[in-house]
């Protein structure tokens, strides 16, 4: 899900707005040997070592599983209000990737529930719009 917003994206070069309401995950895969990793880069493929024209843009829908979490209750960064819940997301395209829950409170959740990304306007007024995942109801 979006919020509606004219803000910016925080980081344009990791994520993007969907077309379907879903943000992406701006992703790479190899033609060699598939791979699929994040963040894009273009300095080869972390398996095969292939490189250059080998290396596809992929966007991948931010959807995954809870690989694992925790609750920050202690955080020295001005960007970001505690508490949050940091996790691992398994993404149904492949790659892992660690990202900030939507809920703030690890209550109620469970290693294996299913995510699915949005993005929200940042902690502080004025901030661009940053990647969250949330709990799939049902």
């Amino acid at each position: 899900m979006i919020e509606k917003s004219n803000a910016p994206l925080a980081h344009p070069t990791l994520y993007g707005a969907g077309t379907d309401g879903v943000p992406v995950i701006l992703a790479g895969r190899c033609t060699h040997c598939g791979r699929v990793g994040f963040p894009r880069q273009a300095y080869g493929c972390e398996a095969c070592g292939a490189h250059g024209a080998a290396l596809a843009d992929v966007d991948l829908p931010a959807d995954g599983e809870l690989i694992s979490f925790a609750e920050v209750h202690r955080h020295h960064g001005a960007d970001i209000d505690t508490p949050f819940v940091m996790a691992e997301v398994r993404l149904d395209g492949g790659p892992l990737l660690r990202a900030t829950l939507a809920p703030r409170r690890a209550v109620g959740l469970e290693v294996g529930a299913r995510l699915r990304g949005m993005l929200v306007a940042g902690d502080r007024p004025g901030a661009a719009l940053e990647l969250r995942f949330a709990p799939v109801e049902g």
